[in-house]
């Protein structure tokens, strides 16, 4: 067996030093740079989010950065477009106008935006609109729902995109730095875990909801999810939106939700110097100015 590997071997040297000896090999290297046209999109993406925030946007179907648990289809380019645009005016700017510069966004903001298309659905009939993952990276999905006839819907803008994105972004926030513990301590053990839709079975049972002190059907899930369903609903509503919904249930419901909002508030002012108040009304102002605002040109 020794002999035959000797062999072997002396045979594939030969081979390979023949094999140089007779090749006249490219000089040019057959590894070069891609040349990618950029669209439009492309540069105002580059523009607008990667040079002033260092963001990031898939728009274009990307399987690496896609989850292979649901079948999932590609964001139109021209919702892409609006997305792009609505995020820019209703979902960044808000901040910078409140924190005074871009420093907060640019740090704290996830370095890539994901879009998809389509819902992902779940085997029980729910569906998510939107992930996180690690503090980098934020996937909104259902990016073809968005049209010129929804686009100014902002009850629709809302519950698709922007509630979804704020309460994604929230989770970062927190995971940077923690809420304080009293927030769990106001429902204590009345989290449901992922029971929350088998309990809430009906969207349309706020009542149910609301007397049981959250905010949402959601927001019962888990402390977490009421942290950032608490934000998340309070600042992309109006203050006559907000009381109509907590006073959907019973009284006792109501004061749950208004301690926690206590404290949300005071988390953001003492650690983020942010006045949900005053974010609120920058953004209830620019909803109010949407149907004025541009958002399919990329000049």
């Amino acid at each position: 067996m020794k002999i035959l590997k000797k062999i072997n071997i002396l045979l594939l040297s030969s081979l390979l030093l023949f094999a140089c000896k007779e090749d006249n090999l490219d000089p040019n290297s057959v590894l070069v740079d891609l040349e990618v046209d950029q669209n439009e999109l492309d540069n105002y993406i580059g523009e607008h989010f990667t040079k002033d925030y260092n963001i990031a946007i898939v728009y274009k179907y990307v399987e690496a950065e896609s989850d292979m648990d649901y079948n999932l289809s590609p964001a139109r380019y021209e919702s892409a477009v609006r997305m792009t645009k609505l995020l820019q005016y209703l979902g960044i700017e808000p901040y910078d106008k409140v924190m005074g510069n871009k420093d907060f966004m640019r740090t704290y903001f996830p370095k890539l935006l994901n879009y998809i298309g389509s819902p992902a659905y779940r085997n029980n009939g729910t569906f998510v609109l939107g992930t996180a993952e690690g503090g980098i990276k934020i996937t909104l999905y259902a990016l073809n729902e968005l049209t010129a006839e929804t686009s100014t819907n902002i009850a629709f803008l809302n519950e698709y995109y922007f509630h979804t994105m704020h309460h994604e972004f929230a989770h970062i926030l927190h995971q940077t730095k923690d809420y304080p513990a009293s927030f769990a301590e106001i429902a204590g053990s009345s989290y449901v875990s992922d029971s929350w839709n088998d309990i809430y079975d009906d969207r349309n049972e706020l009542a149910a909801v609301i007397s049981d002190g959250f905010i949402s059907a959601y927001a019962s899930k888990e402390p977490n999810e009421d942290f950032v369903e608490m934000y998340s609903h309070y600042i992309t509503m109006s203050s006559d939106q907000w009381e109509s919904r907590i006073n959907a249930g019973d009284q006792i419901g109501k004061e749950m939700i208004e301690a926690k909002l206590d404290i949300v508030k005071t988390y953001f002012q003492n650690t983020w110097a942010i006045d949900l108040d005053v974010l609120r009304q920058e953004i209830m102002t620019r909803q109010a100015n949407l149907p004025d605002f541009d958002q399919t040109s990329l000049n």
